[in-house]
């Protein structure tokens, strides 16, 4: 970690408080893992870019200000995605643009890749999906109408031998569900590729009770929700040093 550089994690943001919650919990498990790597207390904020207190582009204007006061020459900013989609790929983008138009040019705003995009994503995915407590895999992913944006989803999908359903788009888990529910006693586990538990795992649980009325002679099993955690903590690590 260097001395002349600052870190911003930026989520998407919700309404629910037990999402924020694990957010503040993600940024103070960072925050001392920084510390353990250089013995300095790091510059670290967390923002997101919906449901915030405080607009994103006003959270980096004022701690940019702030930066530059104290001869910070990089801000490392992490958007914590899973997706590569309108939010990564535009969104965000537009923010530090327009926010850098207003600061001063000492300090260089760098947007890293975003979370989903590390190599070691599937290797934290397989820890929660045993393979020997169901017969077949669900990756519930949010899904993207970006051109592109469930391309890694899949293959992520893939690596995990398991079949991709979507929140938002096509093929749903419903769909996928069915297509699974032919044999009497088959065993799906469903991976919620979501980031802490809040109102969409709420919504996905709801429908796995309704799917459980339909498909009676199946068993499904809901696992958890990436949440704050060390594997989370070291690719998040990573991804602000490369």
């Amino acid at each position: 970690m260097s001395p002349h550089s600052a870190y911003f994690l930026v989520a998407h943001g919700s309404r629910d408080p037990r999402s924020h919650q694990a957010f503040q919990q993600l940024g103070e498990f960072l925050r001392r893992a920084l510390i353990q790597q250089s013995d300095q207390m790091p510059l670290l904020q967390i923002g997101t870019l919906e449901f915030g207190s405080i607009p994103l582009e006003q959270q980096l204007c004022t701690w940019g200000k702030q930066l530059i006061e104290q001869n910070i020459e990089q801000l490392t900013i992490l958007p914590l995605f899973l997706h590569p989609g309108v939010h990564v790929q535009v969104d965000i983008p537009a923010v530090v643009a327009t926010v850098h138009h207003h600061l001063d040019a000492r300090l260089q705003m760098v947007v890293r890749s975003h979370l989903g995009s590390h190599p070691a994503m599937v290797d934290l995915l397989r820890e929660g999906m045993p393979p020997d407590q169901v017969d077949h895999w669900i990756l519930l992913a949010h899904g993207s109408r970006h051109p592109g944006g469930n391309t890694p989803i899949q293959h992520l999908a893939n690596h995990l031998g398991a079949n991709c359903a979507y929140w938002s788009v096509p093929p749903s888990l419903r769909q996928q569900v069915a297509a699974m529910a032919t044999q009497r006693g088959v065993r799906v586990g469903i991976k919620p590729y979501f980031l802490f538990t809040g109102s969409i795992i709420d919504a996905i649980s709801q429908e796995i009770h309704r799917l459980e009325c339909d498909f009676k002679h199946i068993h499904l099993i809901l696992s958890s929700p990436l949440q704050p955690n060390p594997g989370l903590v070291t690719l998040i690590q990573d991804l602000i040093s490369a």
